[in-house]
């Protein structure tokens, strides 16, 4: 159902509720839209028809549409794919909810029928995902949360899988219209992340910094400590110059250099008069820079911040809690646990549950920091857990796929052109000798006038076979004689290439569906002959979401 909700200034908003069926037909959006020279649409659903909801997504881009959401009007399942639709996306945390996409109780298919389905729908969300801009990590992350749960994304993910651009807060002004275009029965908020207002919340914001700091590599660790720290400091019991704190800690940060410190969640206690005063408990992970020896434990700590300042003024602690014979982050992951049962228990509209989730993000982030993935690519949901990245993680760290090294990749330099087009451009015999490509002849001829792009003489021409899918012609300016890139078609999804008008070596990347990996070729085109020189596996299916360039890099 299409509400118009009336501003006091400019035209209204449309609200999109209920849930997105079969029937729905996305024309009443246009029509309503010419109607009321509305420019914002908000939705108030559960989810309903995925295709549908894309449905509406794509006649939401068509029409220039912004989408805004508040969290206290969800937008959830099928709901997102209709969000995304807009040209500029704005939502708070906690108004976004993705889980798996599932058949209505009503759907009589057998097992062939539902994972070819399955399959079918997947391919479809991907495709649209990435006609839509965002990362199609994120039906990755809906497929990891259960059809009866629903995880509600925070600011950080939104934007981190292109869900939103921008802030909530800044959502009035960047769609030209007012704070009040919005449901007048929902009270206008900014955002979840808003800065400290009172001097205990403040101290307690400089704790969670510090520590956020120290866990980070040791350059920006120290730029962060020589910040922080009183010219004199009270360091455990002794007055002690800033030079000196800064030299211990340095010391400790050399031997130490893989750090992840997190305070325990509800632990912090802060009491501020002229100076704030905070206590709490830290769980920590560190790596000592060789023979791999791990520390692990829970310390208290006591810090004596100056507000005035912002630094630190004394310092003291001790280790309460000291792990022997551990390798794994057992105390980190045991808070990243917790804060995750919290986040996707919790309600969407509860501030409790959206600190939950950006705790537990900050945790993933420190975890992922020190060399622990979470999920294995090809497990879902109850199946994931966290282990040392390797090859198989869903998120391994760019060492791990980042596949050729520069010294062993093949250089352009080293495969120089033997020619170059020295007149003009000869076209294919479409009617004759190249009859075979006649079904392609207006691409090639655009192709080839614009004039050679590779080997010194040939044009590299691609052309699309549907989503995901692409093939290579190339084609000799001198003869007008066209041949077939040997990759491309379904075989090799999301075919990209990388290639120089002065050099005859090409690179290769591409996806094979059935391993879910993503692998780059080199070929040596040599007098119309392509010779392979290498393939290499560069990692999950992601990785060929990026450009070539992108991982070359």
């Amino acid at each position: 159902m299409l509400q118009r909700i009336q501003i006091k200034s400019g035209p209204p908003v449309i609200l999109l509720k209920g849930e997105f069926s079969q029937v729905d037909d996305p024309e009443l959006l246009s029509r309503e839209v010419a109607a009321s020279g509305a420019k914002v649409i908000t939705f108030d659903s559960n989810g309903g028809n995925v295709l549908a909801a894309m449905a509406y997504g794509r006649m939401i881009r068509s029409l220039g549409l912004s989408t805004f959401q508040l969290r206290t009007v969800q937008c959830a399942s099928a709901c997102t794919l209709a969000f995304v639709g807009g040209a500029i996306r704005q939502a708070e945390p906690g108004a976004i909810g993705v889980h798996q996409s599932s058949f209505s109780p009503e759907s009589d298919l057998d097992g062939h029928a539902a994972v070819a389905a399955v399959q079918t729908m997947t391919a479809q969300i991907m495709t649209y995902l990435i006609e839509m801009g965002v990362d199609p990590k994120l039906l990755q992350l809906s497929l990891s949360v259960s059809t009866d749960d629903m995880r509600y994304l925070t600011a950080s993910e939104m934007q981190t899988y292109n869900v939103t651009s921008g802030s909530a807060g800044d959502a009035p002004e960047r769609l030209g219209t007012t704070a009040n275009a919005v449901p007048p029965a929902v009270p206008s908020t900014t955002t979840q992340e808003v800065s400290p207002s009172t001097t205990e919340q403040k101290a307690l914001a400089f704790v969670t910094a510090y520590h956020d700091a120290w866990s980070r590599e040791n350059a920006d660790a120290f730029a962060f400590m020589e910040k922080a720290y009183e010219e004199t400091v009270e360091f455990y019991g002794k007055t002690t110059p800033k030079a000196a704190v800064i030299e211990e800690k340095r010391k400790f940060a050399t031997r130490w250099p893989v750090r992840a410190y997190s305070v325990k969640p509800g632990s912090a206690q802060v009491v501020c008069s002229n100076t704030c005063k905070v206590d709490g408990v830290v769980d920590w992970y560190a790596k000592r820079d060789v023979g791999d020896r791990v520390s692990s434990g829970t310390a208290e700590f006591s810090l004596v911040w100056d507000q005035r300042a912002g630094t630190i003024i004394s310092e003291t602690g001790k280790v309460i809690a000291a792990d022997k014979e551990v390798y794994q982050p057992v105390r980190l992951i045991s808070q990243w646990r917790e804060q995750n049962s919290a986040c996707r228990g919790g309600s969407g509209d509860s501030d409790e549950t959206l600190s939950a989730c950006d705790r537990r993000e900050a945790l993933g982030s420190k975890l992922k920091a020190v060399g622990w993935c979470f999920g294995r690519e090809g497990e879902y949901g109850y199946q994931m857990d966290w282990h040392a990245c390797d090859a198989s993680s869903q998120e391994a760290s760019a060492a791990i796929v980042s596949g050729v090294s520069d010294a062993a990749r093949p250089k352009p330099g080293d495969f120089p052109t033997r020619d170059r087009l020295t007149r003009k451009t000869v076209l294919p015999d479409f009617k004759g000798r190249d009859r075979d490509f006649n079904s392609f002849r207006t691409r090639i001829r655009e192709g080839m006038r614009q004039g050679p792009n590779f080997a010194g003489h040939y044009s590299v021409i691609q052309i699309g076979c549907g989503a995901g899918c692409s093939f290579v012609i190339v084609a000799d300016n001198k003869t007008g004689r066209p041949t077939n890139f040997p990759r491309g078609g379904e075989g090799n999804m999301y075919l990209d290439l990388d290639y120089h008008l002065d050099s005859r070596l090409l690179a290769a990347q591409w996806l094979d569906y059935d391993v879910g990996r993503c692998f780059l070729e080199y070929f040596d085109f040599d007098r119309e002959a392509w010779k392979p020189l290498s393939k290499t596996d560069i990692g999950t299916t992601e990785v060929c979401y990026k450009p070539i360039r992108d991982n070359l890099r």
